[in-house]
């Protein structure tokens, strides 16, 4: 009995690590195409500070 509690122990600890990997990849990869897409965004809107409203003391 006691082994079979270890058993499916092991099984959970294995299937959450394999489900943590991917969503971590998943993760990895939305963060890298979208940090690509901003940069891209950005560099073809050349907008000013101003524009932006990011000016102080207005």
């Amino acid at each position: 009995m006691v082994d079979q509690v270890f058993a499916l122990m092991g099984w959970i600890v294995a299937f959450g690590v394999v489900i943590g990997g991917v969503i971590a990849d998943i993760a990895r990869f939305v963060e890298r195409d979208s940090i690509q897409y901003d940069m891209t965004f950005l560099w073809k809107h050349r907008y000013t500070l101003e524009e932006l409203e990011l000016v102080r003391g207005k």
